[in-house]
């Protein structure tokens, strides 16, 4: 139970690094509590494409159930029903650009030629990060942001945070089972309290049956009347 929690724990992590040789890119940096939510600008102060995205896990699912990019139509500020899937992160691939990391989701919606949608997140290198992406471009089949972040810049690549992580993964398990230990034990003294006290109240009966009431007898002597 506990190898497969680590492996599940060390595939996520996993999935948020890009190597390359001595090299690699740290992209929990972009995950947020909540998705990133850009929106495009039009005309109409009443009808706005509204795109989000996440990395890393905690993908909106609002876009026909499914979990991923999208973008839908936004009426007076409130998402509609109207969307299409932009990507998958389940499909994310990574590569190099100058001065950052491409990150892409596809298999999107549907769109023409029997294509299907797909989009592309540039990290550009840079000491502080943007508040937000910026949207670049967009057709029918492909959309494109970018946003500079920490998070496109190579790091030095160390077998130690992943080490730090499996320590932690081990950490918390063995506290799991040692709660769930100390709670076998506290249920185990209640159900022996619980036995000795219907025991105890079982042998009362049985302790009066042995002593019954007894009635006390008063014997009074009366003298003869003397003659």
């Amino acid at each position: 139970m506990i190898s497969l929690l680590l492996v599940l724990q060390l595939t996520t992590i996993l999935g948020c690094e890009f190597k390359q040789e001595d090299h690699y890119y740290n992209l929990t940096q972009l995950q947020r509590t909540e998705p990133y939510i850009v929106k495009a600008s039009a005309d109409s102060s009443f009808f706005k494409m509204a795109y989000q995205f996440n990395f890393c896990g905690n993908h909106p699912k609002h876009c026909q159930g499914q979990s991923g990019a999208y973008q839908a139509l936004e009426v007076m500020g409130i998402l509609t029903d109207s969307c299409e899937i932009l990507g998958k992160p389940e499909n994310q691939q990574m590569s190099l650009i100058e001065n950052g990391l491409q990150i892409t989701y596809s298999q999107g919606s549907q769109c023409e030629n029997n294509q299907k949608k797909s989009v592309n997140f540039n990290i550009l290198c840079s000491s502080e990060a943007d508040q937000n992406f910026v949207l670049l471009s967009e057709d029918n089949c492909r959309t494109a942001f970018q946003m500079k972040s920490p998070a496109g810049c190579k790091q030095q690549y160390s077998a130690q945070p992943l080490f730090i992580y499996y320590l932690s993964g081990v950490g918390v398990m063995l506290m799991i089972l040692g709660a769930c230990f100390g709670y076998k034990q506290l249920q185990k003294k209640k159900d022996e309290k619980s036995d000795q006290y219907e025991k105890l109240n079982s042998d009362q009966p049985q302790a009066q049956n042995k002593n019954p009431d007894q009635s006390t007898t008063v014997v009074i002597n009366q003298e003869a009347p003397s003659s």
